[in-house]
């Protein structure tokens, strides 16, 4: 019969019918799945993201964020309606409520002159290391600096281009920017005359036994504050036991001025320890509790990582800090240097936290 042939049977239609369904019940779990894989890529941060330098972990000074070409984000910290006036919300105290202490991440201000020649003094002395670390830091894209030009000051130009013109410096793009000057003589500071057109100078001092931080610090200073064309100085003393209380605070003031803005941070001595494994204490230098002892030792990366970091941000302006590592894991720092990286902060973002809310207690 062949109109039998043409005719599905009640069985057949309730296959084809089943079949169906099935198919759409299938298609929306898969739909579901996804949507769902989406959502959980988003939620989850990496511990890797606390390390990372994010284009959006820096906003640029308020003063020109709006008139600079080279701007990374034009968003304030405060948000599009700007502070909150004189509105005061209580946070939680640190030490007995970490968790509901901290908070989302923020862009963080950076300051609106970090653009020109900056210039690198005291490193590339050594055949042990290349000190190419903190030129690496200065260079980094995704940062706040925006040098033209990276003048490595050092005591022997032809040695210094053998441990800095590598091929790493290639494809990083720091070759299209370094630069190189030669002191008068072994150990020399840069003169005014050399320091000509430079914006933004970072000086590191290895202190020690023999050494005088204090007639160094001064010296930094008064060179500094002689060359017109300096609007940041920046230096960091490694191995600063020799500075008391009193030497400190009279090195510090000798920085003070209308025309340029300065960052100081003194460690203890060097240890090779790899940059951010240890959390970290800021002390104001010049005090009873910003002294450093020999046994307070300070990994050389992340000495180079916070004197470059606060000279981006705005929060590093005129500001003088000992850093020392923490190793007491109840310890309040321990405690928030740990929240900050698990919560996602990128190492500016906490360490622009650390200098003007983490250790409060401690700079005053």
């Amino acid at each position: 019969n062949i109109g039998s042939i043409h005719k599905p049977s009640h069985r057949v239609k309730a296959n084809n019918t089943e079949a169906l369904r099935r198919l759409f019940d299938f298609t929306k779990k898969m739909k579901f799945l996804k949507a769902a894989t989406a959502v959980i890529a988003a939620l989850v941060v990496t511990p890797a993201s606390a390390f990372t330098v994010s284009p959006t972990a820096f906003v640029q000074s308020s003063s020109t964020r709006h008139s600079s070409p080279r701007t990374i984000l034009h968003i304030s910290s405060w948000g599009d309606d700007g502070p909150r006036g004189n509105q005061v919300v209580e946070e939680a105290d640190p030490e007995t409520k970490i968790q509901a202490y901290l908070k989302q991440p923020q862009p963080v201000e950076a300051r609106s002159n970090l653009d020109g020649t900056c210039l690198v003094s005291g490193l590339v002395k050594t055949k042990e290391r290349t000190d190419q670390t903190i030129f690496d830091l200065l260079n980094l894209e995704d940062s706040a600096f925006k040098f033209d030009k990276i003048v490595a000051f050092v005591d022997d130009v032809k040695f210094a281009k053998k441990r800095l013109l590598s091929r790493h410096a290639r494809y990083t793009g720091l070759l299209d920017r370094l630069d190189f000057s030669e002191a008068i003589a072994a150990g020399a500071l840069p003169t005014v005359e050399q320091l000509d057109g430079v914006k933004s100078w970072v000086a590191v001092v290895s202190g020690g036994e023999g050494v005088d931080i204090v007639s160094e610090l001064t010296q930094i200073s008064g060179t500094a504050k002689a060359a017109t064309s300096i609007e940041n100085v920046a230096v960091l003393v490694t191995d600063a036991t020799s500075l008391d209380e009193a030497a400190a605070k009279a090195a510090v003031e000798s920085f003070a001025s209308d025309s340029l803005s300065f960052t100081v941070i003194a460690t203890g001595p060097i240890n090779e320890k790899v940059e951010g494994s240890m959390p970290y204490m800021i002390s104001e230098l010049g005090t009873a509790n910003g002294t450093v002892s020999a046994e307070q030792s300070f990994s050389r990366d992340e000495g180079l990582r916070m004197i470059t970091t606060a000279l981006a941000l705005e929060s590093g302006k005129n500001k003088a800090m000992t850093f020392t590592e923490v190793t007491d894991v109840n310890q309040t720092e321990t405690k928030l240097v740990r929240g900050l990286r698990e919560c996602g902060f990128t190492r500016p973002q906490e360490i622009e936290h650390m200098i003007s809310k983490g250790p409060e207690v401690r700079m005053t």
